[in-house]
């Protein structure tokens, strides 16, 4: 109950936060405003891993240059990946200065980008939308005033960015910790590309092999099991690969996974 109670405040939090905009609680933005002015937030980030493989993963950040994340979903994956990188992002003397997050722009039926309203920031924020939820939501469970401002305004002042891989070629990726999220769906040549992009900074590729929708990765041109297959050997490279014993989301999702494999 004090939980709810918690995030229920946090709620009401930023609805104060809105008002200050229009000229009321005036304290309330003050205060977030001084939260979020510094590079440096003052965030708080409370990640308590559930078994050993996640304490394997931020490990795998914190001490490789790229990442390579295998795993079916459910595993928490994208919360503690991000959960490691607003920790990283906050802490100086990591190197790190944004996160960039990168992700396929696929089109799904009659579901198309450039359907989506507004221009193409605009067009990336909505289809990065469960990313950046993500990112809020670790901030709420964290107990943060005001999460979902904190992260439009990280984003207003870059330190978190999108970038699309269709603008990725000739780009140079330094100082950042660069997720890419459901590398599943990348193909080798893609892959290569946005990996070709690092100069420096962390780089952690997650994604699951059951939930590829483009029927040439399914049949030999995944990228990602080409990345962890032919690179697990070199240093500075970590793999990290989750199986069915490591979901912690909801129990009825192991028995999803074990059906729907056969």
């Amino acid at each position: 109950m004090g939980k709810k109670k918690n995030l229920a405040e946090l709620d009401e939090y930023e609805k104060g936060y809105i008002e200050a905009k229009m000229g009321r609680n005036t304290s309330v933005k003050s205060e977030i405003d001084s939260m979020i002015s510094a590079k440096r937030l003052s965030y708080k980030v409370e990640l308590k891993c559930k078994n050993k493989k996640q304490k394997e993963l931020v490990k795998s950040i914190q001490d490789n240059k790229i990442t390579f994340v295998k795993g079916v979903f459910g595993v928490g994956k994208t919360y503690v990946i991000n959960s490691t990188a607003l920790k990283m992002l906050k802490d100086p003397a990591s190197g790190i200065d944004k996160i960039i997050l990168i992700m396929p722009t696929l089109e799904v039926g009659d579901m198309h980008l450039g359907l989506l309203p507004g221009d193409l920031s605009e067009k990336l924020v909505s289809h990065s939308m469960n990313e950046l939820d993500s990112f809020q939501k670790i901030l709420k469970n964290s107990e943060n005033m005001g999460a979902k401002l904190i992260i439009d305004d990280m984003m207003a002042k870059g330190l978190i960015e999108i970038r699309p891989i269709s603008f990725l070629r000739g780009a140079s990726l330094n100082n950042a910790l660069i997720c890419v999220s459901e590398a599943e769906e990348f193909t080798k040549d893609e892959l290569f590309l946005i990996i070709s992009r690092y100069e420096g900074g962390r780089m952690v590729i997650s994604g699951d092999p059951l939930q590829s929708s483009r029927r040439n990765v399914r049949n030999g041109d995944s990228g990602l099991l080409h990345a962890i297959e032919r690179l697990k050997d070199i240093e500075g490279i970590g793999i990290i690969e989750f199986s069915d014993e490591d979901i912690v989301r909801n129990d009825i999702l192991l028995d999803i996974y074990n059906k729907w494999k056969d």
